[in-house]
């Protein structure tokens, strides 16, 4: 049998990207503004074509693929010829017949090289795998939102959008339970937000242009190996002078965020539930504690549904005025003291309420394969999917929002959701589910950016998103990390979040934010006074200051849980919005560029290399560096300067770089310097100058737990296909 593949390489414009193709002995070399990134021999080929059977299981968002490879034919023998100004390379497999073809185009425009390649074959194939040539000491960044590594050399990483688990890390009790219960623990490639693409340190990126299953393997020290599930694929390929300046040129590929609601630097969002009376009860408590207020987040506006694991969202986006009377009117006298009030909304909709009825009988819903809607479970009830692929149902969704939300006067909204797209769900449009799947998290941002813009809001409304894809970055607003273990751990807890938004910026998003005391709730791990207040001083480093009262709030420890620790949150609040010229500026510079406001070291400081695996400090903007205590029980803290000379920001002591420093580091003060010399000097003089005096109060390690929270949540443990998993980012 014979595999053929036709490379046809476009040499250098005039203006453009600069493409060449040497001929070898037994191969070949392409190389990318004299950057190396393919080479053939028949001892190690670059690519293969193959076939495989794919079993695809799900339940409530978490996904179980079993992926057998039955065939893979390596493309060993290669030619290249020169036609006119185009290099056309053939490989090909042993043999003398012609059962399977590959043509592969490398064209260059004026600001990257686009490749494509297409599979010909007589008999079954449908993936293929293709190489990229890697060095040793190159590290790679990106694919989207990872929160276990940010260098992803080492391991590979298949581009799934799902739940991201509980826990993530197979050698806990946590991820074991929640394995038990249908198996939600996740492992360390889990996201909701990954990104077919990768930046390398040799100053290249390349970008995968599907939406089809993939994996990116980055597991060999001569070879990057990309296996995608279908049989004509493209990739965007371009380089830069640095790191900086090729994500800089991703973004320009991708899309970038516009720049923030000026609203937002005035304080932090403070996530309440209840009914007006509670919403406004907890506004006013926090004001008079000195808190900064700039909006109230309530989940519970379309009121409750009472299930065997508690109290949940009705998922029909229509305000409940019985729940919240007199809200409209509420919030527009809140929004004249200059506080915006915030909602919940995601593309399923519950089979009980209004929204279903009306959609269902339109056929606004993904099908079934009877063609009928196809409900999916999300715990006690049943919902409808809403068929972005279908222009009617997406312009209808798109009225939802603007209706329900932007005229009813909320100042923005969670859009969550959008990772339990079934792969043998049925779309208007014909697309198979599984390219659907990925695809899926796009759509769903672009028609929330498209609500806002027709409403004329854009620059006034915020909503923020946790799914995402490749197109995200240019429909999104800003991100937010999803649903953290209300921990310190690695895996899922507080320093996910950090390393979770520097992968991001390494993928072409550069704004996104966490829940401060995170989310998911497993009695005994609860949240604590201490991981309240280290997460939320780590979030006036981030662009949006937000609370959650996660997913049980009454065991879980609340900025209004003690007068202590709202003196506290306050003074983080006043530290926020002082900085806020600064933060501004850096936002500015993501819109502008692309350059993301949380960066990791080596965007300024590339030239040192210890910067190149550093995952949990990070730059905001080009003069601040953060180093968030993400362990429990610290006094003081252990970091890396850079070189530069640098000023701490708590007592003014100046220090050099390229060494490690150790800094004492209470409660209230994570480790933060900025660059001696910045234009920012007189801001950054300010922040130790904010006080607050909150008393005697202690702050505990560990709360007392309520023993029948304890005993709901391990009566749900026993492995059952019945049982429910907890219910994210809705309590």
């Amino acid at each position: 049998m014979k595999v053929v593949a036709v490379f046809i390489v476009a040499l250098q414009l005039a203006i453009g990207v600069e493409v060449d193709v040497k001929t070898t002995i037994s191969g070949f070399v392409v190389t990318l503004d004299g950057i190396t990134i393919m080479e053939q021999s028949e001892m190690s080929p670059m690519l293969a074509v193959g076939a495989g059977n794919r079993d695809v299981m799900e339940f409530r968002g978490n996904f179980h693929i079993k992926d057998e490879v039955v065939s893979r034919i390596p493309l060993r023998r290669s030619s290249v010829t020169k036609i006119d100004d185009t290099w056309q390379i053939v490989l090909q497999e042993s043999g003398s017949s012609n059962e399977y073809q590959t043509i592969i185009e490398l064209e260059n425009d004026a600001s990257s090289l686009f490749v494509t390649v297409t599979v010909q074959a007589q008999h079954p194939i449908n993936r293929m795998w293709v190489r990229f040539k890697a060095e040793p000491s190159e590290r790679v960044y990106g694919g989207g939102e990872q929160f276990s590594y940010l260098n992803l050399r080492g391991r590979a990483y298949p581009i799934w959008t799902r739940e991201q688990g509980v826990g993530r890390n197979e050698s806990t009790i946590t991820t074991f339970f929640a394995h038990q219960r249908e198996g939600a623990g996740g492992a360390y490639h889990t996201t909701y937000f990954p990104q077919p693409s990768f930046v390398s340190s040799r100053h290249y990126f390349c970008h995968l242009l599907e939406s089809a299953p993939s994996a990116f393997d980055f597991s060999h020290e001569d070879y990057h190996e990309v296996e995608i599930l279908k049989t004509e694929v493209g990739f965007k390929l371009a380089s830069g002078s640095s790191i900086q300046e090729t994500v800089e040129k991703l973004t320009g590929l991708l899309g970038r965020q516009p720049e923030l609601p000026d609203w937002i630097y005035s304080g932090a969002i403070l996530g309440v539930q209840g009914g007006t009376d509670k919403m406004i009860s907890h506004l006013t408590d926090a004001q008079e504690a000195g808190v900064k207020v700039s909006g109230l987040w309530i989940q519970d506006w379309v009121g409750k549904k009472v299930t065997s694991f508690g109290s949940r969202l009705y998922w029909n986006w229509v305000w409940d005025e019985k729940w919240y009377p007199n809200l409209k009117t509420v919030m527009r006298d809140l929004k004249e003291k200059d506080i915006r009030v915030f909602a919940y909304i995601n593309p399923h909709i519950i089979n009980t309420g209004s929204l279903f009825n009306d959609a269902d009988k339109k056929g606004y819903f993904i099908k079934n394969q009877e063609g009928t809607t196809y409900l999916q479970d999300f715990g006690e009830y049943f919902c409808g999917t809403v068929d972005f692929t279908n222009p009617e149902a997406y312009n209808w969704y798109k009225g939802v929002i603007k209706t329900n939300m932007i005229d009813l006067g909320f100042g923005g909204w969670m859009a969550d959701f959008s990772e339990y797209t079934p792969v043998d769900g049925v779309f208007h449009s014909g697309i198979p589910g599984e390219e659907a799947h990925n695809l899926y998290p796009v759509l769903w941002a672009q028609c929330n950016r498209e609500a806002v813009e027709e409403a004329g809001q854009l620059g006034e409304i915020l909503y923020w998103m946790r799914s995402g894809f490749s197109g995200t970055g240019k429909h999104a607003v800003v991100m937010w990390a999803g649903d953290q273990n209300v921990d310190f751990s690695y895996s899922d807890g507080l320093p996910s979040a950090i390393t979770g938004a520097l992968s991001m910026g390494m993928s072409g998003m550069g704004l996104t934010h966490f829940d401060v005391g995170g989310y998911t709730t497993f009695p005994p791990m609860v949240r604590t006074p201490e991981l309240f207040l280290r997460s939320a001083e780590a979030a006036i480093f981030t662009p949006v200051l937000r609370t959650h009262e996660g997913n049980m709030p009454q065991a879980n420890w609340q900025f209004y849980s003690s007068p202590g620790t709202m003196c506290r949150f306050a003074r983080l609040t006043q530290l926020f919005t002082t900085l806020r010229p600064y933060m501004k500026e850096a936002v500015r510079q993501n819109a502008e560029s692309g350059t993301p406001v949380q960066r990791p070291l080596f965007f300024n400081y590339e030239n040192d290399p210890v910067t190149l695996d550093i995952q949990y400090q990070y730059m905001l903007g080009d003069d601040l560096l953060v180093a968030p205590v993400h362990q429990p029980q610290q006094t003081s803290w252990s970091l890396y300067l850079p070189d530069d000379d640098w000023v701490f920001v708590w007592d003014g002591k100046n220090y050099k770089g390229l060494s490690d420093v150790t800094v004492d580091a209470p409660i209230g003060k994570p480790p933060a310097f900025y660059r001696k010399g910045s234009k920012w000097t007189p801001l950054f003089e300010k922040l130790s100058g904010i006080m607050a005096s909150c008393g005697d109060e202690t702050i505990p390690p560990h709360i007392p737990l309520d023993q029948k929270i304890v005993q709901l949540v391990m009566s749900q443990v026993a492995p059952s296909s019945s049982q429910n998993q907890e219910v994210k980012d809705e309590l």
